[in-house]
C-alpha cells in the first residue's frame, strides 16, 4: 500500500463496493457502504478502549537512528503497572467534520522541542518531507477488538452472548477471562501457547511476539508527501507540527536535521482514513495509527498562479479539490487551474498591483526590477465589488496589456 496513491477525489466518487454474487442470474450485488454516523458511533468507544488499555514504549531504530520506533502494547501481565495512553497527559484531540459527521482525531507529540519551535506549521495544502510508520489498531482476526482472536473468543462478535459452536452447542468460558474453554491454555495445559497470551496455538492465528505484525506501510527514508493527496486524519495531524529548524548537508550526500523535528503519533477513525475502501493489509472500516517524523515543509502553489494552494480553499473546509473550489466549473479545482475564473486572463496575470519589492525576482527571468505586480493576485479588485479580479469574470485586465 502506498499512501501517495490515495486520492480523496477518487474516494469521494466511489460510493459503493461491488462484489460478485452467487445468484442464478450471475449478476452483481451492490454493497453500499455503512452509514458514516453509525460507524463512527460504533468505532468511538473501541478507539477509546484501546487508548485506555494500551501504552507505548520507545525502541531503538536500527534503520534510522535519528528517531526511535514507537511500539504499542496492552497493559497486562508484566506491563500491568504501565500508564495508558489515555492517562499519559500527552494525548490531545481535534474534531474534524466530514460529510456532516464529527470525528475525533487523537494525537501525541513525542518531541517537546518541536512544540517550542518558532518554525511555521505546514498548511493543509503544503508539501511535507517526512518518514512514517502505519499500523492497525487491532489484529483483524479479532472482530470485537477485545484482544482475543475470533477462533479463541467466547463472544467474537461482542454482542454480550456466547457464540454458537454449531446449532446445538454454545461456547463456554468457565473462568470468565473471555477465552473460550476449548482455546484456553488453563483448560488445555498440554497444548502449546507460543506467544504466552493464554490462547492455545491451534486457535490463535495472531503471533503476539511479532511487534510488527500490524504494520501495513512505512518509510524509513524521508520522502515528500503532498498533504492534498493523503488521508484526512494524516493531514489534520501533520498541520499541528513543524519541521526541523535547521539541517546539515553531509559529505556523503545525506542530510541531518536538527533534533527539534516534529515527531508524533496520530490515532484516526476509519472515517478519516479509508472507511469502506479496503487496501492492501487494511480491511474495511479500520481505524489506523500513524507515527510520523516531520522534517520540513514547503508552502505549495500547485498551478503556479501566484496564489498558495491553501488560499484556494474557497469554502473553508480545508479541502481544495471539491466543486465549491472550482470557480469556473470547468472540472479543475482552482488550486490546479491557472485561470480560476475562466475569463481568458491567467490568474497570475491578474496581479496588477505595483511591485513593492524590487529585490524579489517574481517572474524568474533574473531581473527583479522588471517584474509587474506585487506577487499577490488576491489584492487586485479593479471594479471594487469585493471580488478579486482572478475570481471575477467582469475584470479581465492583464498585466500583460
Amino acid at each position: 500500500m502506498n499512501m501517495k496513491r490515495y486520492i480523496l477525489v477518487i474516494a469521494a466518487v466511489i460510493g459503493t463496493l461491488y462484489a460478485c454474487s452467487n445468484d442464478d442470474d450471475n449478476g452483481v450485488t451492490v454493497v453500499p457502504p455503512r452509514d458514516r454516523a453509525e460507524q463512527q458511533a460504533n468505532e468511538a468507544p473501541i478507539m477509546e478502549e484501546y487508548l485506555k488499555t494500551h501504552f507505548f514504549r520507545f525502541v531503538d531504530n536500527d534503520a534510522n537512528p535519528d528517531f526511535q520506533i514507537i511500539q504499542f502494547d496492552t497493559i497486562a501481565g508484566d506491563n500491568s503497572a504501565q500508564t495508558s495512553i489515555w492517562d499519559s497527559g500527552l494525548l490531545k484531540e481535534k474534531v474534524i467534520t466530514r460529510e456532516d459527521v464529527d470525528y475525533t482525531l487523537y494525537y501525541i507529540s513525542h518531541n517537546v522541542m518541536n512544540e517550542q519551535s518558532e518554525k511555521r506549521n505546514p498548511t493543509f495544502a503544503d508539501s511535507t518531507f517526512l518518514t512514517y510508520r502505519g499500523e492497525l489498531f487491532y489484529d483483524y482476526e479479532d472482530d470485537d477488538g477485545d484482544g482475543i482472536p475470533n477462533d479463541g473468543d467466547v463472544d467474537a462478535d461482542g454482542d454480550g452472548e456466547p457464540d454458537m459452536v454449531d446449532e446445538t452447542e454454545t461456547k463456554t468460558d468457565s473462568d470468565g477471562d473471555g477465552i473460550a474453554d476449548d482455546s484456553d491454555v488453563d483448560n488445555n495445559p498440554g497444548e502449546p501457547d507460543s506467544d504466552g497470551d493464554g490462547i492455545i496455538d491451534e486457535n490463535d492465528p495472531v503471533d503476539n511476539n511479532n511487534n510488527d505484525r500490524k504494520v501495513f506501510d512505512s518509510a524509513i527514508t524521508p520522502i515528500w508527501f503532498d498533504l492534498v493527496a493523503v488521508l484526512d486524519g494524516f493531514r489534520e495531524a501533520t498541520v499541528e507540527f513543524k519541521g526541523a529548524t535547521d539541517f546539515t548537508q553531509n559529505g556523503d550526500g545525506t542530510v541531518s536535521f536538527s533534533q527539534d523535528f516534529g515527531n508524533f503519533t496520530v490515532f484516526m477513525p476509519s472515517g478519516l482514513a479509508y472507511f469502506s475502501q479496503p487496501q492492501n493489509g487494511i480491511p474495511q472500516y479500520a481505524p489506523l495509527i500513524f507515527t510520523v517524523q516531520l522534517y520540513s515543509s514547503i508552502e505549495t502553489d500547485h498551478d503556479n498562479d501566484g496564489i498558495p494552494s491553501y488560499l484556494e480553499d474557497l469554502d473553508g473546509d480545508r479541502l481544495v479539490f471539491d466543486p465549491d473550489d472550482d470557480t469556473d466549473s470547468n472540472g479543475f479545482s482552482n488550486y490546479l487551474d491557472p485561470d480560476d475564473d475562466g475569463d481568458g486572463t491567467l490568474t497570475i496575470d491578474e496581479d496588477l498591483e505595483p511591485d513593492t519589492d524590487l529585490t524579489v525576482d517574481r517572474d524568474g527571468d533574473g531581473d527583479p526590477t522588471n517584474d509587474i505586480g506585487d506577487g499577490d493576485p488576491t489584492n487586485d479588485d479593479t471594479d471594487g465589488d469585493g471580488i478579486p479580479n482572478y475570481l471575477d469574470t467582469d475584470d479581465t485586465a492583464s498585466r500583460e496589456d
